[in-house]
């Protein structure tokens, strides 16, 4: 890694009326990453690392897993990552 480029968080909640609960966080995960791409192309980034699970604020570091709330009209995922630079 080159440089970092700063930290974010993507805060992203999903419908979840039809859904069962591991899909609509399957989707508000991906609705988070997709945030995450879109911000590192407008600063420059080619890289999000130390991606983690930030639900509320608390802070969930497992490289496989997610914290995510879901409901029965909504599931909402928080990521935090630092935008970085690669060789």
């Amino acid at each position: 890694m080159s440089a970092r480029l700063g930290d974010d968080i993507s805060n992203k909640k999903t419908n979840g009326v039809g859904k069962d609960d591991a899909t609509a966080c399957k989707w508000a995960a991906l609705s988070a990453l997709i945030a995450f791409q879109d911000s590192a192309k407008q600063k420059g980034a080619n890289a999000v690392v130390d991606l983690h699970s930030f639900y509320k604020r608390n802070a969930v570091k497992d490289p496989a897993n997610f914290e995510c709330h879901a409901g029965n009209i909504m599931a909402g995922v928080a990521l935090k990552g630092t935008y970085a630079k690669t060789k």
